[in-house]
């Protein structure tokens, strides 16, 4: 639901969040979604966002779905930021100096681990892959397989 008239908008957060947190979620509107969200999708942290406004998880939460579709896009910000991770990666590997390989190692690794978790394209990991094969169940297909030949007695046939 979007609300045009932005005291209407405000006037029914009251109830759920309070006068202080009313205006909590004000400033975070009077900056605007779009904003807001392209700074996720350039890599700033929700935790920096919660600090610029004094907002905990909760009023964020409470921001994301006062509007229909924000969490979602939300999400997709998200999953942009992953792109931004990696490329940051790349680009600390490749201006890496011997003098700061290992703050640029750690760098390089803390962007890995961000990548992944904001676009499951970029997680590395290797997954295990468990097969488990029961022979009853081998005999079965097998059965199931042999009840459509036909009986009889087999003939021999010279070459």
């Amino acid at each position: 639901m979007i609300y045009v008239d932005m005291q209407a908008y405000v006037e029914r957060l009251v109830p759920m969040v309070g006068e202080v947190g009313k205006a909590k979620i004000a400033a975070m509107e009077e900056m605007g979604e779009d904003t807001i969200l392209e700074r996720v999708s350039t890599g700033t942290s929700i935790r920096t966002l919660m600090k610029e406004f004094d907002v905990g998880y909760k009023l964020f939460g409470i921001w994301l779905d006062s509007v229909e579709g924000r969490r979602g896009r939300y999400e997709a910000a998200q999953h942009e930021a992953g792109h931004f991770y990696a490329e940051r990666a790349v680009d600390t590997a490749q201006k890496a100096t011997p003098e700061d390989a290992n703050a640029s190692r750690l760098k390089v690794d803390t962007d890995k681990w961000m990548a992944s978790k904001m676009n499951a394209k970029y997680d590395t990991r290797q997954r295990d892959v468990a097969i488990n094969i029961s022979v009853n169940d081998l005999h079965a297909q097998a059965a199931q397989l042999l009840d459509n030949v036909i009986e009889g007695e087999a003939e021999e046939v010279e070459r």
